[in-house]
């Protein structure tokens, strides 16, 4: 389980977010001020692989949102959105889907951030 609060840092700036909801596998975690908000959601549910017959795929997600409320003359929110997800095969080790997983996240904050800054400018 995870603890209550989850903090996050965005911008060198701790954010606590308080737990405001769990059940069936699912947490949600809220930051909100005056000016905007934050919210992590994790998610844990598993598939049947239709591809492959008796395969079972266990999905973990979590997501990111901060939504920036608007101010006149403005009258749309910016929402700014993030997740990961990992799937793995039920009955493979638990340790090999978390290296491929660390690789991908080694990889995107290589050099200070510079492949997710490269991302988000439209490289490929």
């Amino acid at each position: 389980m995870f603890a209550d609060p989850q903090t996050l840092t965005v911008n060198a700036v701790a954010k606590a977010l308080n737990k405001i909801g769990t059940g069936n596998g699912t947490s949600e975690y809220l930051l909100r001020t005056s000016t905007d908000e934050f919210r992590l959601n994790i998610r844990n549910t598993s598939y049947a692989d239709k591809k492959r017959q008796g395969v079972m795929i266990d999905r973990h997600n979590v997501e990111f949102v901060h939504t920036v409320f608007p101010v006149a003359p403005a009258t749309l929110s910016t929402v700014r959105k993030t997740y990961v997800v990992i799937e793995n095969q039920r009955g493979d080790t638990l340790t090999d889907p978390v290296y491929v997983a660390s690789a991908l996240m080694a990889w995107l904050t290589a050099s200070t951030n510079a492949n997710i800054t490269k991302l988000v400018n439209y490289e490929s």
